[in-house]
């Protein structure tokens, strides 16, 4: 008996280090990951374990980021439309240079006014997920449920909350929706500014080692040899470094826009596109406090895991089934993967040349990244399981289980809320006017 479950406990690890590593082979492959958060949401392995004998699914708790979408901001755009122009005019663009200028133009005219709004394939991919979570729980998602949405404030997660929604109404028709996207709930749906994050000692030097690898990775070298005829004058009004990381971006985005049809692959190469997604995949690390020694910036994804324990106790006290929606952001899935253990979101590391084969945001924040956690019962039973899934990918969480991927709620709320305790979230003093 010892020995099966030393085994177990063996394979376990090694699907850890399997599910959280990223490989040069496997993004040269699938060289749209190395889009880092602006990667498109993958395929889920569809396998879904059978609940243990008896039990059913009756309540799912989720939370989603937005779906595919333009860049946040035009900056990067008209930065180098800038820098592009004064080339042209100056006569310093090579003959690809031009090429070059020529899509970042039609990609610009396409963005314009749309800053961080929701793409076509952005709500393509929320009805996608909608309608598999209706396919792998249709015990529970034939019924006629009461469905409580939230989303934050923003334009593209409440036209992904609605997109979503509007699916699974067409599947059934009989549920009854209540969407909000109301700053009364932000507490919990966006990283909470109020909650006081523990300082680090270590914190600053980790950005001033995080700032040195980027320029690293985007060094802008290759991307200015090509696209002028003398880089040296051409450095005179262009900051290789920007340069670069507008450029990425950019290229990144066009995995949100695939009716456009451009790309900009072509101007970083398969290994500078595997550079830029390491110079971001080290940025998410540190900036969500996952890094050993950063300042721990996840604390203020507390409330919502408090708003996860709470409800799910009220809904298994209540005897009923459920469904229950928020839809956020991709700064809120990242940090609360880790703060929930899953094998995806921890191992991180502070060596930044070798980061991304322990961490890797590919696994946890492309574009409609999604946390569930799905609940089980059994007739005369007072025993809840309940299952995580990470892109609706089963994954693991640091607890004992007899059963996995399925854990028993009674080991788990506990578990959570003594997380909760022992965080000893601290709010700020608002100040007095």
């Amino acid at each position: 008996m010892m020995r099966l479950r030393f085994t177990i406990v063996c394979l376990l690890l090694l699907s850890w280090t399997a599910g959280a590593q990223t490989t040069r082979e496997e993004l040269l492959s699938h060289i749209d990951l190395a889009a880092a958060n602006y990667a498109n949401y993958p395929v889920p392995t569809g396998h879904i374990t059978p609940a243990p004998e008896g039990y059913e699914p009756f309540y799912i708790s989720h939370y989603g980021r937005h779906g595919a979408r333009y860049l946040t901001s035009d900056k990067h755009y008209k930065r180098i439309c800038q820098q592009l122009d004064t080339a042209k005019t100056l006569g310093l663009l090579t003959e690809y240079g031009k090429s070059v200028r020529h899509r970042i133009k039609i990609a610009a005219a396409n963005a314009k006014n749309r800053a961080g709004e929701l793409t076509n394939l952005g709500a393509r991919q929320h009805k996608a997920i909608a309608r598999r979570m209706f396919d792998n729980y249709t015990s529970l998602m034939s019924q006629p449920l009461s469905v409580v949405a939230n989303s934050s404030d923003s334009r593209r997660v409440m036209l992904s909350m609605a997109n979503f929604c509007n699916e699974l109404k067409s599947l059934n028709p009989s549920f009854q929706f209540s969407m909000d996207a109301s700053q009364h709930d932000l507490y919990y749906i966006k990283s909470n500014k109020n909650i006081v994050v523990p300082e680090s000692d270590t914190d600053g030097e980790l950005y001033n080692k995080l700032k040195k690898f980027k320029r690293k990775m985007l060094s802008g070298e290759p991307q200015l040899q090509a696209i002028f005829t003398d880089p040296e004058r051409a450095k005179t009004f262009i900051d290789q470094y920007t340069f670069a990381d507008d450029l990425y971006n950019i290229a990144s985005d066009m995995y949100c826009l695939p009716e456009l049809k451009i790309s900009f692959d072509d101007v970083f190469g398969e290994d500078g596109m595997i550079d830029g997604f390491r110079a971001y995949n080290a940025s998410w690390c540190i900036w969500e406090g996952l890094m050993p020694g950063s300042k721990k910036s996840y604390y203020r994804i507390y409330p919502l895991l408090q708003n996860f324990l709470d409800e799910a106790s009220e809904l298994i006290a209540s005897g009923k089934n459920g469904l229950r929606l928020r839809f956020g952001h991709d700064s809120i899935v990242l940090p609360f993967a880790y703060v929930l253990g899953f094998q995806e979101a921890t191992g991180a590391t502070d060596d930044l040349e070798n980061l991304h084969h322990r961490f890797s945001i590919i696994r946890l924040i492309p574009m409609a990244a999604n946390i569930q956690l799905v609940f089980f019962r059994k007739a005369g039973s007072d025993d809840i399981l309940v299952k995580f899934m990470m892109n609706e990918n089963e994954t693991s969480i640091p607890i004992k289980t007899d059963c996995y991927p399925f854990y028993h709620w009674s080991d788990v709320e506990p578990y959570y809320r003594n997380m909760l305790k022992e965080a000893n979230i601290v709010y700020k003093t608002p100040e007095k006017k």
